[in-house]
Formats: C-alpha cells, sequence, structure tokens
C-alpha cells in the first residue's frame, strides 16, 4: 500500500512521520528524556501544520470526506495534548513512549487508509 498521495509537501510531512519511529528508537535505546521531549514537540507541531495544510486541501476542492477527516485529526490533537500532558507531569517514561508509539502507528494507518482518499482530489487538480 502506498502512503504518497501526490501532493509534495504532505506527502514530505508523512515522510518525516515515519523518520520519526527511528527517533523514537534511539531515545528509547538511550533512555532519553530530552528525545522524547523533541519528539513529543515535532508531534505538537505536526498536528497544527501539517493537519492544517490538508484540511485546506480538503476544503479547498470541497473534498467529501473533509468532516469524517477533520474529526480524526481532532482525536490526535487530543492524544498529543495527552502525551505533552503525562510527560509535564513525570508520568513514567515508558508509558509516554507507548503512547508516543501508539500514536505513530494510528498516524500510519491513517495516512494508508483515510488520507490516501485525497490522492483521489489531488490527481484530479494537477
Amino acid at each position: 500500500m502506498t502512503f504518497q498521495i501526490g501532493h509534495r509537501d504532505i506527502d514530505s510531512h508523512h515522510e518525516e512521520l515515519f523518520h520519526l519511529v527511528f527517533t523514537l528508537d534511539k531515545a528509547i535505546q538511550k533512555g532519553d528524556e530530552d528525545g522524547v521531549d523533541a519528539i513529543i514537540a515535532f508531534l505538537e507541531e505536526y498536528v497544527v501544520s501539517h493537519f492544517k495544510e490538508e484540511e485546506d486541501l480538503m476544503l479547498k476542492h470541497n473534498y467529501p470526506g473533509y468532516s469524517y477527516h477533520k474529526q480524526a485529526h481532532e482525536t490526535f490533537c487530543l492524544q498529543v495534548q495527552e502525551l505533552r500532558y503525562n510527560f509535564n507531569n513525570n508520568k513514567p517514561l515508558t508509558h509516554v513512549i507507548f503512547g508516543i508509539r501508539r500514536i505513530i502507528d494510528s498516524l500510519t494507518k491513517h495516512i494508508q487508509t483515510v488520507d490516501i482518499g485525497i490522492a483521489d482530489i489531488v490527481r484530479e487538480n494537477t
């Protein structure tokens, strides 16, 4: 299954997310709290900038799945907020790391099953 939707910026963002798995693995191996913090910061930025770009694209082209897609994005935003809360409140690092991995896995599935639908509007409008 492809991860490319045919939009250069969005595809690039997706690639950054996939690379995050390796960054997380390194942080786990080192027990690096600063690395975990940086990953959460990346996710905080990702759910704002990347989701906005996708949503703007969907609105521009009257994408029929916009409402469902936006709702999924809002769920991810809440999950990232929870990660930040848990990290800042000294929850066990293993729980935070598990939460990060869960979000990355869910975002990957979202790209494969939901974002791929945007590929149609990209193809139609290029």
